[in-house]
């Protein structure tokens, strides 16, 4: 008997370790005006230091939050490219959110910002692929992805004006880098816009 119980209650942990063991995102909000942020897909690697030099928030699974009162420069190194990205914040905050809070689940219209740019993107199902997704994405400063059924193309403006894609999905184009992450299994997308340096 006991050792019956004693399955039971490994189990029950185990099923509630796996309720943590979900992968979180970044998301950096630089002041207190409306979109004034940035997000990282999950896993992407991070670090807080204060002004003394000392590391006080780092990537990992469990979610968080510290708030920005003081100076404090932040390191970013995103997997699509060599070179960290560097915040100097001294106001908002710095989040590690669990991924399932950011999915929006009463719509497959989406709009966000990056670096001051707007996409709106639209997630469908595939007619082609049962239980996979398509997405169509579309930034304000004319960058447009699609992937449907396995096949993904960018174009700049027009849609004879095509852009390179390299791996998945990094865009680089005349005004800047686009990385877009998608999964076409369950919808889910991330991206980030670098604009090229003046």
């Amino acid at each position: 008997m006991k050792a019956k119980q004693l399955t039971t209650l490994i189990v029950c942990i185990g099923i509630a370790m796996a309720g943590y063991s979900q992968k979180t995102y970044l998301k950096i909000t630089k002041s207190k005006k409306a979109n004034d942020y940035e997000m990282y897909p999950p896993g992407t690697k991070f670090e807080l230091k204060n002004e003394q030099g000392y590391i006080v928030f780092k990537n990992s699974d469990q979610p968080g939050i510290i708030e920005i009162d003081e100076d404090y420069t932040l390191y970013i190194y995103p997997t699509w490219k060599e070179d960290a990205d560097i915040f100097e914040l001294t106001e908002g905050k710095v989040e590690k959110i669990l991924a399932d809070s950011y999915s929006e689940e009463d719509s497959d219209d989406h709009s966000i910002k990056s670096n001051g740019i707007s996409a709106n993107y639209t997630v469908s199902d595939s007619k082609e692929r049962e239980g996979k997704k398509n997405l169509e994405f579309k930034l304000s400063n004319g960058i447009t992805f699609i992937y449907e059924d396995d096949k993904y193309r960018a174009y700049l403006n027009e849609k004879h004006n095509y852009i390179r894609i390299e791996g998945k999905y990094l865009i680089q184009s005349e005004i800047g880098t686009l990385k877009v992450s998608f999964n076409p299994n369950n919808g889910v997308v991330w991206w980030v816009f670098e604009p090229v340096k003046e």
